[in-house]
């Protein structure tokens, strides 16, 4: 039971630290994608309460999962085809997120934005978002001011990699 553990936390370790190393990944020779930046909508998920200086990261690939956090669709969006992308901020100061570019690589998708804090008239919370067309992806890694902020592994990809280091620990107790 111990060696789970211990592999457990050497895998988390491992993937934490190398999730560290995409800040320092030139972007420029990376796939880029193409995207839209969606303007107007406002957070309306009633069931989370947050404290300030939170931060909300998540992507979209359902309607149904989409109209629960932000209410009904302005845009054209075809979530068969493409998928969203959105941070929202509960912050003291104003806050506009502005798109750089956002890159493709092994499975994953890679949103470089800055915060500008010099937007005054921005709706609280603030929200960030972009319409990208779907690819399929492991990850999508948000990059704000040049630094990795946050990683999100898809629910499948998680899989993947439970079932992966149970081969693996399974393996190791059968050499044994």
């Amino acid at each position: 039971m111990k060696n789970i553990f211990f592999t457990l936390f050497i895998f988390c370790l491992i993937s934490f630290l190398f999730s560290g190393c995409v800040s320092f990944t030139s972007y420029d020779s990376l796939e880029r994608l193409g995207f839209a930046d969606l303007e107007g909508y406002q957070y309306q998920n009633k069931e989370y309460q947050p404290q300030n200086d939170t931060t909300r990261f998540m992507y979209f690939t359902k309607k149904t999962d989409f109209e629960k956090s932000f209410g009904s669709i302005k845009h054209d969006i075809d979530f068969s085809k493409q998928l969203v992308v959105a941070v929202v901020k509960y912050e003291k100061k104003a806050s506009q997120i502005v798109t750089q570019h956002i890159t493709y690589e092994q499975n994953e998708i890679i949103w470089l934005y800055e915060d500008d804090y010099s937007q005054t008239n921005a709706k609280y919370p603030f929200v960030g978002m972009v319409l990208i067309d779907k690819k399929s992806f492991d990850q999508v890694v948000f990059v704000e001011n040049g630094k990795t902020v946050y990683i999100i592994t898809t629910p499948e990809a998680q899989e993947r990699q439970k079932k992966k280091l149970a081969e693996t620990f399974d393996r190791k107790e059968t050499e044994k």
